[in-house]
């Protein structure tokens, strides 16, 4: 059995330590990486969600025979801006007025996460699986000119869509 030298020990041990190092810091940016990009997309989210929940044209519609009619429209062009899986209008027992599915309109929503808005008149993001899949989901009441809340605005990004962005900026 041939001896390995004091040299060659060193060797390997400087370099396993740099490799250890190298894939340590790698996956700590990594780790921030996505967490950033999360939290950017959940505040873009957020930030429709609110805008869209204050807007006046928005609100005179809930008052409206058929919202749908409005609420659609609007919700579909900014979904198209902004680049959100869906934007779901809904009212204060959560029937949606507004859904990329035009099928799913005049149907409860689903997730669970809407207490928070409803209930209680929050801003929040969240994350739940719905009609379309797991997303993250910015969320906002629809409060009326007397301070009631009379719905609920959702938009959303798919998790899947939200991972792939950050493994593309990983790799680069």
């Amino acid at each position: 059995m041939q001896k390995i030298s004091l040299q060659t020990k060193i060797l390997v041990l400087i370099v396993g330590l740099i490799i250890l190092i190298t894939i340590s810091l790698t996956g700590l940016f990594a780790y921030y990486e996505s967490k950033d990009i999360e939290e950017n997309i959940g505040n873009r989210a957020l930030n429709a969600a609110i805008t869209l929940s204050v807007m006046p044209s928005v609100i005179e519609a809930f008052e409206l025979e058929n919202p749908t009619e409005v609420l659609q429209p609007i919700a579909q062009e900014i979904r198209e801006v902004i680049g959100a899986e869906f934007i779901v209008i809904g009212n204060k027992d959560s029937i949606r007025y507004a859904h990329p599915d035009v099928e799913k309109i005049g149907k409860k929503m689903v997730g669970g996460d809407n207490n928070r808005a409803l209930i209680h008149g929050e801003f929040y993001t969240s994350k739940a699986v719905g009609s379309l899949g797991p997303s993250l989901r910015g969320k906002a009441p629809v409060i009326n000119e007397n301070g009631e809340i009379i719905g609920i605005i959702s938009v959303g990004f798919m998790l899947d869509d939200i991972r792939s962005i950050i493994f593309d900026n990983i790799k680069k």
